[in-house]
């Protein structure tokens, strides 16, 4: 777009506050600094939910645990 990332940046915040309004643009960046906190937090309990279901299930994270009950195709 222009030959500098910050003179990008300057456009896309000049454009986002014609469109929002100076009143409504710190509660936007509240929300999405809010948003990504959340999405950081889901991702490492994800991390933790899956190293205990290994733990508990006694397999390595490239197993999966069976019942052994499974037949071979042929």
């Amino acid at each position: 777009m222009l030959s500098s990332p910050f003179k990008d940046g300057v456009v896309v915040l000049l454009i986002l506050l014609l469109f929002f309004g100076s009143s409504r643009l710190p509660a936007l960046s509240r929300a999405l600094g809010a948003s990504v906190k959340e999405f950081k937090g889901g991702i490492t309990d994800g991390v933790k939910d899956d190293e205990t279901s290994h733990e508990l299930t006694g397999t390595k994270s490239g197993e999966h645990a069976g019942t052994g009950s499974e037949s071979k195709i042929s």
